[in-house]
């Protein structure tokens, strides 16, 4: 405690003793005591836990913004006239936005852990839209079942625009319960230091389960190629039969796809949650700090890559009439995700543990 007490007196040392800076400073002990005492109580040494502290607090620049003293210690360049031949216009008023509450984020947590169930259950009903199309329709083809192809292709669009409908609905409503919270969406506020720590610690506390979860739908959505390569490959299916049940095998691996954005989506509304009030927002515009607008990756690549893969196959199949090979891309797709999910987590884990060195 003593090493951080006498590095806190180092910080304001050069700056003048105004009875503004005392009382910043007697704030940003309070919050580096704080934090001192939370690393201890989480099992780290008095050592990591003071070089933790200094870590997070010990630039200036960056904490001045939340303590409010970025005037105080970056003050206006005094008796700077323009020269006569250029006169300078007025400078445009700063933007600047109200700081974010600690009542705003705890609400607007709250309504992130409530709608992101919703947000998973909306892009999985999008990624399983078309499954009865894809097994449907060469499943007519082969006269088993008593409809023909086109029955089978009518069946499956009535059933994959249900689908997307519904998902559209749902995420509608969603946007509409998190309309409430705009200003943090839009980033259009001005970052807290104490909102901050209680972000981060919330990101923490719940890194475990998101972790796991993720593990969990990565293996998912690799083996999701499993049932067409089992229908492809193994001996009991003729030819014939392995061009009919393909498509049976396409729509395993869209559920299977699902599943594990069932899994992993509603697992990740802290990380969205700090994403949103550290990330996002606004520093104090005197720093001249730039906007930070980080969102997460995973997420947005599976909102493009899964509508734009459907569109592959819809086009493949009707434009080529290929229902008996153009399942090919759901398994390949499948896979490919994976490893992109994998890739983009790892970018993601690397990022952020570049902000907190």
């Amino acid at each position: 405690m003593n090493v951080i007490t006498a590095y806190l007196e180092t910080m304001f040392s050069t700056y003048p003793q105004t009875p503004r800076l005392l009382e910043a400073k007697a704030e940003l002990q309070t919050m580096m005591e704080d934090a001192y005492a939370g690393y201890l109580s989480q099992g780290a040494s008095e050592n990591e836990a003071v070089g933790r502290v200094i870590t997070e607090f010990g630039n200036l620049d960056e904490v001045a913004p939340a303590l409010g003293i970025s005037q105080e210690i970056h003050p206006p360049a005094a008796n700077q006239l323009p020269a006569p031949s250029q006169p300078s216009a007025p400078a445009p008023a700063p933007l600047t936005y109200a700081p974010i509450t600690m009542e705003e984020a705890e609400g607007y947590a709250n309504a992130r852990r409530k709608t992101e169930p919703r947000l998973a259950l909306g892009v999985a009903l999008c990624v399983i839209s078309p499954a009865l199309l894809v097994s449907l329709a060469p499943l007519g083809a082969s006269g088993m079942f008593g409809f023909d192809e086109r029955a089978g292709a009518l069946i499956g669009l009535l059933a994959l625009l249900i689908l997307v409908t519904s998902g559209v609905l749902i995420f509608v409503r969603r946007s509409q319960q998190l309309a409430q919270f705009d200003r943090i969406t839009s980033s259009k506020f001005t970052r807290s230091l104490s909102v901050e720590r209680w972000a981060k610690s919330l990101e923490a506390e719940h890194s475990g389960r998101r972790t796991v979860r993720l593990q969990v739908a990565i293996v998912l959505w690799i083996l999701s190629a499993a049932p067409v390569l089992t229908i492809a490959l193994l001996p009991t299916f003729t030819d014939a039969a392995s061009d009919s049940w393909s498509g049976v095998g396409a729509a395993c691996t869209l559920i299977m796809v699902a599943a594990g954005l069932l899994i992993f989506l509603p697992s990740n509304w802290a990380a969205d949650t700090a994403e949103a009030l550290t990330r996002s927002g606004r520093p104090d515009p005197a720093t001249g700090a730039p906007d930070e607008d980080e969102r997460s990756l995973v997420g947005t690549v599976a909102s493009i890559y899964w509508p734009l893969l459907t569109v592959i196959f819809l086009a493949w199949s009707f434009i080529g009439d290929a229902w008996d090979r153009s399942w090919i891309v759901w398994p390949i797709g499948a896979v490919l995700f994976g490893a992109i999910a994998g890739a983009l987590n790892a970018i993601e884990s690397s990022r952020k543990s570049r902000r907190t060195r």
